[in-house]
């Protein structure tokens, strides 16, 4: 099994399939099986696929001793990516992580060469977050089955839970069995409030960019995804009518399509 040592953390990732290379970066939460098998699966039929835990998740190894940024998070992953034998490659970064590859794209440029951005913002005073959402997140059930029925309740819109709640409860406990320590967990949401955000420096990003947002996302609305777009030289912006912060699950299909016709140079259908 590959890791990385970085200064205070050991980095768990994971390689697969031939092609350009593309790294994913997973946000709050979440570790590298929370992209799904079917997901990797078919990316890594087009792409070298790298993806990788986040400091303190799943396989990786670190404690928050000292508070984390999301500037470290990006080197962490420019180091799994070298370390992987890459020097460049696409990269996909959803919510948190998404945060984490604008920093990547922005501290170093030459490592990335198209940026997809998924469920996310530019951070700071201009992140658009309910109050109520803010302190929500930071109250994870602690039973199993309780934070499973959470999750459902951020990520998805009621609609779309009702007509699918054994999958959706299915799928969460069986994620959640590698869940993360609360410290972990917390560390990450105050990187992210910590965090000055990329705005005045979006402009900088060299990348071609497209940006993916549900319609219906509690955790970030989807006004995130319109200021990302509108603020990076170019980028594109593809909506999701009826999902929410987990739109890759509800609009898996659309989702992969969009992702690789974008990688392959064809340009995804806009939907502002």
């Amino acid at each position: 099994m590959p890791f990385v040592d970085r200064p205070d953390a050991r980095l768990y990732y994971e390689v697969h399939g031939t092609g350009t290379p593309l790294l994913l970066i997973m946000g709050v939460g979440g570790n590298l099986r929370w992209w799904g098998s079917g997901f990797v699966r078919k990316l890594a039929a087009r792409h070298t696929v790298i993806a990788f835990d986040n400091r303190g998740a799943g396989e990786s190894e670190a404690h928050p001793t000292e508070p984390w940024t999301i500037e470290e998070m990006a080197d962490d992953a420019h180091a799994v990516l070298q370390d992987a034998g890459f020097s460049r490659a696409h990269v996909l970064g959803y919510s948190m992580g998404g945060m984490i590859a604008q920093e990547l794209a922005l501290r170093h440029p030459e490592a990335v060469d198209a940026l997809v951005l998924g469920a996310t913002s530019c951070g700071g005073p201009q992140m658009i977050q309910a109050e109520d959402v803010k302190r929500e997140m930071r109250s994870r059930p602690t039973d199993l089955a309780a934070r499973a029925e959470w999750y459902m309740r951020l990520f998805f819109p009621e609609e779309f839970r009702a007509k699918n709640e054994a999958y959706l409860r299915g799928a969460f406990r069986l994620l959640l069995r590698a869940d993360m320590p609360e410290a972990v967990y917390q560390a990450q949401l105050d990187a992210v409030e910590r965090w000055q955000g990329s705005w005045d420096r979006l402009s900088n990003v060299t990348s071609r960019t497209l940006v993916m947002h549900g319609l219906s996302d509690r955790v970030l609305p989807y006004a995130n995804g319109e200021r990302l777009a509108y603020r990076m030289p170019g980028a594109r912006l593809k909506l999701y009518a009826g999902c929410g912060h987990g739109f890759a699950m509800q609009a898996g299909a659309a989702v992969l399509r969009d992702v690789l016709m974008f990688l392959g140079g064809e340009a995804a259908k806009e939907d502002r």
